[in-house]
C-alpha cells in the first residue's frame, strides 16, 4: 500500500495571506517528499468561498521542483467543467515539468454553481466526461485528430507537446457510486473512493470494480485507492476532540454543496455516522491497524490522507507530518 498527502487541509485556515498559504504548501510538499510519502495530491473546485482552493495545475507546477521523485496527483479534476483540448495541453505540460510524475484523477463533480458557470447541468456530467476522455486520449497520441462530439468539435488538430508518460499519465476516477466505479473500471487505470464513503461501502464498490474491470477486458486491476480522513491523537477520543471543529466545517461545506445524490452510496456528512465507519483515527497504533485491514482485507493499494486535526503553525505541521511518516507510513507502506 502506498500513502500520499492531500493538500486541502493545508489551505486552512483561510484568514492567512494567500502568499503565505502557498509558501507553506511548498514547504509541506518538500518535506513530504523527504519522508517517504508516495504523492502529493491537489483538489479542484471553483468559487469555494469561504474556503480556499488554489487551482491544481499551477499549484502542482510550483511544487514539481520541490518534490524529488514523489508523484503529483489531481484528486480530482472536475472534468466536465473544463475544455478537453485545454486540459490535454495542461496535462502534457505538467507531465513534462515534472519529468513524468503526474497522475490525473478525474470525476464528474456535483456542485450546481460550478456546472452553471459552463452552461451545464447534472445530466450533462457523464456524457461530457466520457466524450472528453475519448478526445483527450486521442490528442495525447500525437496524431492529427478530427472529432465531432456533442460538447466539443475539433478539425485536424495535433498536439506538439505530448505527455512524457506513454501512452499517457495514469488516469484514476473519483468514485462515490456504483456507476462511477464501473465507469472508472472501463475508462481509466484505477479508482479513488471519496473521503466520505464508508469502509463497508468501499468493500462493496471494490466488488463492482473488479467485475466491471473483468467485463471490460482489462488485464490488471490498476490502482484501488481511497481518500481517507486522518485524525491522529493520543487515542480515539482525543483524536475526535482535536478534529471536531474541522469536521464540523467539512460537513457543513459538503451539505451546502449538496454532495449527497440518490445514486451515491450514503456519505458521511454528519456526526450521526460513527468515525470508525469512514475515517482513520486514534493513536498511531489504531491508525496502522485500520490501514492494514484496508490493505489486507479489502485489497486497497493507495491511501491519500486528508489530515483533519492539523495544528496551525507551520513548524508544528511539519512535526505532525514527520510523526505520520515515522509512526504510520513506515509501518504500512
Amino acid at each position: 500500500m502506498q500513502i500520499g498527502i492531500h493538500l486541502t487541509p493545508f489551505f486552512s485556515p483561510p484568514d492567512r495571506p494567500s502568499t503565505q498559504i502557498i509558501d507553506e504548501v511548498v514547504a509541506i510538499a518538500h518535506r513530504a517528499s523527504q519522508l517517504g510519502f508516495a504523492w502529493i495530491s491537489a483538489p479542484h473546485h471553483w468559487t469555494a468561498h469561504p474556503t480556499v482552493w488554489p487551482q491544481p495545475f499551477p499549484l502542482l507546477a510550483r511544487l514539481a521542483p520541490e518534490t524529488g521523485s514523489m508523484r503529483l496527483m489531481t484528486l480530482v479534476v472536475l472534468l466536465p467543467l473544463l475544455n478537453p483540448v485545454a486540459l490535454a495541453e495542461e496535462v502534457a505540460t505538467l507531465d513534462a515539468i515534472s519529468h513524468g510524475r503526474l497522475t490525473l484523477g478525474v470525476a464528474i463533480g456535483y456542485r450546481e454553481a460550478e456546472l452553471e458557470a459552463v452552461g451545464l447541468t447534472r445530466k450533462d456530467r457523464v456524457p461530457k466526461l466520457e466524450e472528453s476522455l475519448t478526445l483527450i486520449k486521442r490528442l495525447w497520441s500525437g496524431e492529427e485528430v478530427t472529432f465531432a462530439g456533442r460538447y466539443t468539435r475539433v478539425t485536424k488538430l495535433r498536439m506538439g507537446l505530448t505527455p512524457v508518460q506513454r501512452p499517457h499519465p495514469p488516469l484514476v476516477m473519483g468514485c462515490q457510486s456504483e456507476r462511477a466505479t464501473a465507469r472508472g473500471a472501463r475508462l481509466t487505470d484505477g479508482v479513488f473512493f471519496g473521503p466520505q464513503v464508508g469502509w463497508g461501502d468501499i468493500m462493496k464498490l471494490i466488488d463492482v470494480y473488479r467485475q466491471a474491470r473483468a467485463a471490460a477486458g482489462n488485464p490488471s486491476l490498476g490502482m484501488l485507492g481511497a481518500s481517507r480522513a486522518l485524525l491522529l491523537g493520543q487515542d480515539q477520543e482525543d483524536a475526535v476532540r482535536v478534529g471536531r471543529a474541522y469536521l464540523e466545517r467539512t460537513f457543513a461545506n459538503y451539505r451546502a454543496w449538496a454532495m449527497q445524490e440518490p445514486t451515491m452510496v450514503p456519505l458521511a456528512l454528519s456526526f450521526d455516522r460513527p468515525l470508525q465507519d469512514w475515517t482513520v483515527h486514534g493513536s498511531t497504533a489504531d491508525c496502522v491497524e485500520t490501514l492494514l485491514r484496508a490493505r489486507d482485507e479489502m485489497g486497497l493499494t493507495g491511501i491519500s490522507f486528508t489530515t483533519y486535526n492539523l495544528p496551525r503553525d507551520l513548524s508544528a505541521r511539519l512535526e505532525y507530518l514527520e510523526r505520520v511518516a515515522e509512526e504510520i507510513v513506515q509501518n504500512v507502506a
